[in-house]
């Protein structure tokens, strides 16, 4: 089967869910139902012209203080997931519950339950998951406690315990899609709950001109993983900032110091890292031993913040290397400001790397307006041989029809050819 018939075929499955649902609605009279269809149309100037289609199709019916949610996700060559969820509230307790699956592979993916209490100061929060861990293990299950709440002088503190799972930080972002969670099977099989991790953290503590973290990890594998104190010195009279962590471990004592200019005016703010002779620029009393500042390295620049009536004009220049989004997104979809040039070591696994180190990005908003407009010019200064160096230009733009109907198109375009058009139809009820 075509993908243009496989479109339509699944484009006709939504609309009669939609039908029905209004059908049911409008015979019983008591119903409350709210939602969205969502439809996404990519081509390109290939052989291939339908090359990306996403259609999302989500319900809300609300009875007797039940929420029943469903959200239905087609691709261009397939039913691509259905989610099944029911949230409530039962005198104090928020009770949340979602049923994830596979409709290419008729299967369960996970089933995910959520129950959130709120006593005085002090909130717990349970979840637990049956998720699908392969053909050899079958499904597996998990658990995870969290308490927490503020402690005297303003600090928040976090107790996480985790049996028989550990989080994902790519599906709790959303990056890719999943219950946020890894089931682990080890030795024992994935349905024994097996202790796994805790983990202490207390946030936003001040001293003077301090500010700091501690986290504490202690698991059933190594017992004592580790504690870290993160901390930031603030300075009163120059324009420089430390920022620092000391971490204990089993056999080893670390300290790091991240030393940061500030040199930000206005609108204008410029991406500093002081040069030493670690691999991350940091000060440290490891094995390396590196205490001696080298230099002032400039990574980069960006201007935001500046307005013209309802145009806000923005941009960030890369001096080193080139720029960074989440993987998950579309170049045609993000402003300047949605780039980064240096990810965070622990999180640099969910972005990736543009072939550009400059953007210039403006966009037109205004609650009072039923018109948004945003648009990039991308440079690649590196090795271009295009006229300014020109290497992507993007735009996307959306016109409310009325508070139901969203009409919407983008394009990508590069110097020597049209790459991507973008068409969107988005209905709210």
């Amino acid at each position: 089967m075509s993908g243009a018939k496989v479109v339509c075929k699944y484009t006709c499955i939504a609309v009669s869910v939609a039908t029905i649902c209004f059908l049911a609605t409008g015979v019983t009279g008591h119903a409350d139902l709210s939602g969205s269809w969502e439809n996404d149309l990519y081509l390109d100037s290939g052989t291939n012209m339908l090359y990306k289609f996403s259609s999302e199709l989500f319900l809300n019916y609300n009875s007797g203080g039940i929420d029943y949610i469903s959200s239905s996700l087609f691709k261009k060559d397939s039913y691509y997931a259905q989610t099944f969820g029911i949230a409530t509230s039962i005198s104090e307790v928020d009770i949340d519950s979602t049923l994830d699956f596979d409709p290419q592979e008729s299967g369960l993916n996970y089933f995910l339950a959520e129950a959130a209490l709120n006593l005085a100061d002090l909130n717990i929060e349970n979840t637990f998951l049956l998720e699908y861990t392969g053909d050899n293990w079958g499904f597996g299950s998990g658990y995870e406690l969290e308490l927490s709440g503020e402690l005297p002088g303003g600090p928040k503190m976090y107790v996480t315990n985790l049996f028989g799972m550990e989080e994902n930080e790519a599906e709790a972002l959303g990056i890719v899609r999943g219950s946020g969670y890894t089931i682990q099977t080890g030795n024992y099989g994935p349905s024994q709950f097996p202790y796994t991790s805790t983990t202490i953290e207390i946030s936003a503590q001040r001293l003077d001109c301090c500010t700091f973290t501690s986290t504490t990890k202690l698991s059933g594998e190594n017992v004592f993983e580790y504690s870290i104190f993160e901390f930031t010195v603030d300075s009163t009279s120059l324009p420089f900032n430390l920022g620092g962590k000391l971490e204990f471990r089993p056999q080893t004592k670390s300290v790091e110091l991240n030393p940061k200019l500030d040199l930000d005016w206005a609108c204008f703010e410029v991406y500093t890292d002081l040069y030493t002779g670690d691999d991350e620029n940091l000060l440290v009393n490891n094995a390396t031993g590196t205490s001696i500042i080298g230099g002032l390295e400039l990574e980069g620049f960006g201007i935001t913040g500046l307005d013209l009536g309802e145009i806000a004009f923005s941009s960030l220049t890369a001096l080193k290397g080139d720029l960074n989004r989440l993987t998950d997104q579309e170049d045609m979809d993000l402003r300047a400001d949605d780039y980064v040039l240096d990810p965070d070591p622990i999180y640099s696994g969910l972005y990736t790397n543009i072939p550009y180190d400059e953007v210039i990005s403006v966009e037109k908003f205004s609650e009072d307006s039923d018109l948004y407009f945003g648009a990039d010019i991308y440079f690649n200064m590196s090795g271009s041989l295009s006229l300014f160096d020109i290497g992507l230009f993007t735009g996307v733009s959306s016109y409310d029809l009325s508070d139901q109907f969203t009409l919407g198109a983008g394009v990508a375009i590069r110097p020597d050819k049209l790459e991507t058009v973008r068409l969107s139809f988005d209905y709210y009820f």
